[in-house]
């Protein structure tokens, strides 16, 4: 079992996340790297085979435990092996090596970041209402932090209109933070997912929330910053976004506000102002037509073709990314191109949806 693996190495003091998805690129699985660590010699060094070839047999142990703890509590897992990571997620330089969940983790439909300070204005909170509204018309799924203030209020407008949204913690996803966001955390996992790169039971904490950003920005196509202050968390998630390629919008706020001076400052630094709501689509066109694709109904197989083409690819690479073989998925394809989902066009698949 993949996850097993995964959790054992991250045990492993001296292997970061950059390394283990070098690993898992170079060598498909990280299973054949625990049982023979001689490989990495040639291409990573001496030092991380010494580190692989005298782990700990506790780390193993350990890693059995924890995944006992998560099919207790119900608690689903992914890892950079699975279908069903988050496609985007995997081309951030260090994603992490696995993933806990609660709720529906399903990737059919894109994502936008929305978020901002704890501590925000009636005009912030206003803003954030209309922003979601229009994401969640428009098809499109609503990542945020689960914490007070901004990330609340998409995550809550998103639940009350019917949209997907997705929470990205800073703690184990049985840990509900801030507390008075209880109901809030059943919603989203009843209508979206909570998800966490953190061991069941980790505390969140000022070290554990800077991480957490990342997945929120990695996740996502673009991310909105809808007010934000001079030192907000925000612009931590807005530095990730920008540093990944993804297009980081800003909320223009009144100058002469606090709440908002953060906002302000990466509209000078390049950010895109929001200046009408509709900015935001319009910098994102290929994520445009959301009210046609919730029509489509998709077939099990069928999102899993999906998931696996985030970017346009060749039929092998979606071979290999979902295991189905390349005569099966030449029909697959062929269903989804008279369906309108996909493009399918001198052996590359371009997903339209």
């Amino acid at each position: 079992m993949s996850i097993i693996d995964y959790l054992e190495l991250s045990f492993i003091k001296g292997v970061g996340k950059k390394t283990v998805k070098k690993l898992q690129e170079r060598f498909g699985t990280v299973s054949y790297v625990l049982q023979n660590p001689e490989i990495v010699k040639e291409e990573f060094g001496e030092n991380l085979f010494y580190l692989l070839a005298n782990r700990k047999s506790s780390y193993r142990e350990r890693a059995l435990r924890e995944i006992e703890k998560a099919e207790k509590m119900g608690i689903g897992y992914t890892t950079l092996e699975d279908y069903n990571y988050p496609p985007l997620l995997k081309e951030v330089p260090d994603p992490p090596p696995f993933l806990f969940f609660r709720g529906n983790l399903i990737w059919d439909k894109p994502l936008i970041s929305v978020v901002g300070s704890r501590k925000c204005s009636v005009y912030g909170r206003s803003v954030a209402v209309r922003i979601a509204e229009y994401l969640v018309e428009n098809g499109i799924g609503i990542v945020s932090g689960m914490a007070s203030g901004i990330d609340a209020v998409v995550h809550g407008v998103s639940v009350k209109r019917g949209g997907y949204t997705v929470g990205v913690l800073g703690g184990g996803v049985d840990y509900i933070f801030p507390p008075e966001n209880r109901k809030l955390y059943k919603d989203v996992e009843e209508r979206g997912c909570l998800l966490s790169e953190f061991l069941i039971g980790t505390k969140p904490s000022k070290y554990t929330f800077p991480v957490r950003n990342r997945i929120i920005a990695g996740i996502s196509y673009g991310t909105v910053i809808v007010e934000a202050g001079e030192k907000s968390g925000a612009l931590i998630t807005a530095r990730f976004a920008n540093d990944y390629g993804r297009v980081v919008f800003s909320v223009p706020s009144n100058i002469n506000s606090p709440y908002g001076k953060g906002s302000n400052i990466l509209i000078k630094e390049g950010a895109v102002p929001v200046i009408e709501i509709e900015d935001i689509l319009e910098n994102l066109p290929f994520l445009k037509s959301g009210r046609e694709k919730e029509d489509v109904n998709l077939s099990e197989i069928e999102k899993i073709v999906i998931n696996a083409v985030p970017e346009p690819v060749h039929i092998d690479v979606v071979s290999e990314r979902t295991g189905i073989s390349v005569d099966k998925l030449y029909v697959i394809l062929f269903d989804m191109e008279i369906k309108g989902l996909i493009t399918f066009d001198n052996g590359m698949v371009i997903k339209n949806l």
